[in-house]
Parts: structure tokens; sequence; C-alpha cells
């Protein structure tokens, strides 16, 4: 597709904020490709949470957003009970990150923030592959615990073992059904 039909279907002003066409193009892959990762982690912490809580609603469970989840863990101060992330260090998915040592419910708070905004400029098409000026990951959060502030970001390549790596704190067997459902479709497709 040349590059004015481009514009004209797009945006010209959507088309800067990527190095070229083709980066555009691949930003639909990715996000077509963490799609499922995500859509899995969303649902398996609306329903731990609900669980936990003993709510038993299921047509207000499936109805709320990912932040209210978020806000009601970060409200009822249920990050531990949630998911233990004690194994995650965040200097893996980007090497501006600091080595901190944090307790498992700021690793929690953080973690849910970096998936909200990965959640978040996915689902609304934004540019993945977007950085700060300065080269620093445009995914990112910085959260205030008492006097400490933590900024914390997720390059680009690594978000997907950065939702990998939270399913897996969930349950170990995700990875499986995970890997067993892309198998599923690539040979579906072939059929």
């Amino acid at each position: 597709m040349d590059i004015a039909k481009q514009h004209k279907l797009f945006s010209q002003k959507r088309l800067q904020s990527y190095k070229n066409p083709k980066q555009h193009y691949e930003n639909f892959l990715l996000i077509s490709h963490l799609s499922f990762k995500i859509g899995l982690l969303e649902i398996i912490t609306r329903n731990k949470i609900a669980a936990l809580l003993d709510l038993e609603d299921n047509h207000f469970i499936s109805t709320q957003t990912l932040g209210f989840w978020c806000s009601l863990m970060k409200c009822t101060k249920i990050h531990n009970k949630l998911i233990d992330l004690t194994h995650i260090n965040f200097k893996d998915y980007s090497s501006f990150n600091k080595k901190d040592k944090m307790r498992n419910y700021q690793k929690v708070e953080i973690a849910y923030s970096l998936f909200r905004t990965i959640r978040n400029r996915a689902f609304h098409f934004e540019n993945l592959f977007k950085q700060n000026t300065n080269g620093t990951p445009r995914l990112s959060t910085c959260l205030l615990f008492g006097q400490t502030k933590i900024l914390v970001g997720i390059e680009t390549h690594k978000i997907e073992k950065f939702l990998d790596d939270m399913l897996d704190c969930f349950d170990d067997e995700i990875s499986k059904y995970v890997n067993s459902g892309y198998e599923m479709a690539v040979k579906h497709r072939r059929e």
C-alpha cells in the first residue's frame, strides 16, 4: 500500500510516531500476538480477586474493568494473597531498571501498573515500540512507596517475557496451556 493511502487510512500524525510504515504494521502483529496472554492474565486476575473477596455475582465480576480490579486489590490490600512475585526481577525487562530490594506487595503493585499500561496501550492500538526521548522505555510506571519513588519500565521486546512471568506466578501449567493453544491455532490455519 502506498504511503498516501496509508496517511488517508491511518492518519499521517499516527504514522509519524513510528520509525517507518513497516513498524506500524509490526505493531499490529505484536498486539495480536500479545492479546491472548493479556486476556488470560486479566481473566485470571479478576477471578482470583473475586474468589479472595468471596464475590459470587458472575455478571458483576465479568463486567468490571481491569482498573476496577487493580483498585480493589490495592484498597483491600490483598497483593500478597493474589500473587507471589518475589522471584520477579524488574531488571530482566529493561537495563534502565535499578536493582531494588522490594517487598512482594510493591512488586505486585508495580507489575499491575505496568500490565494495565501495556493492556490499555495495546487495546487502544498505540505504538508499543515508542520510546521516551532519552531512550528509556515509554511502557513504564513510577510509584511512590512511603518516601521511596520507584520507576520501572519494560522494553518492547521484553513485554512477552513479562506477561509469561506473571502468568507463571499464578500457575506453572499456564505456559503449557498457552503453547498448546498456539499449536492448535497454527494447525487450524494450515487446514
